[in-house]
């Protein structure tokens, strides 16, 4: 067996016969391992999904836009729209939105669950920060409808490059 490919593990137990385990048994065990090496895509952007709305309820408290916050403070969000103009505010508010919770992922995840965002992560991206954004107008009636396509931009792009990122942090530090 090679610790480093359990890929090839995988093959080498399937087609072994050096042990006479039932049949069911084997089969149980060759499903289970086919699933942890590939998850389906569906079950790997649900737990996205789900760390996504985690996070974005934890920097959720920190933004006084839809009365969640705890300070209630309106000076950083004020910074921005002042500063860079509403649509700007709009691309740093996705990617603060999205973006933490790239992070965050990229750090959780297991090998295989990461393989399967990088293979489609731009649609995983798009597909969640629209969820999110059609979430948003649905709860706030103040929500900015011209805004909404610069908050899109910059959670998805956000949520792209800051899971790489994160991702490519990881395995750095665990080499």
């Amino acid at each position: 067996m090679n610790i480093d490919d359990p890929k090839n593990d995988l093959n080498d137990f399937s087609s072994s016969n050096s042990f006479d385990a039932p049949i069911d048994i084997k089969n149980s065990i060759l499903n289970y391992v086919e699933k942890e090496l590939h998850p389906s895509r569906v079950g790997v952007f649900l737990k996205l999904i789900t760390i996504q709305f985690i996070v974005g309820i934890l920097t959720m408290i920190f933004c006084p836009q839809y009365k969640l916050s705890f300070t209630h403070n309106y000076d950083l969000f004020h910074y921005f729209h002042h500063t860079f103009g509403e649509q700007v505010c709009m691309i740093i508010c996705g990617s603060i939105f999205i973006g933490s919770g790239a992070i965050i992922a990229a750090q959780i995840l297991n090998k295989p669950e990461i393989k399967v965002i990088r293979n489609y992560k731009p649609l995983f991206y798009i597909a969640m920060s629209s969820i999110f954004a059609s979430l948003f107008v649905f709860i706030s009636t103040s929500a900015y409808l011209s805004l909404v396509p610069f908050w899109l931009i910059g959670a998805s792009l956000s949520g792209i490059y800051f899971f790489e990122g994160s991702f490519k942090l990881k395995t750095l530090l665990t080499s």
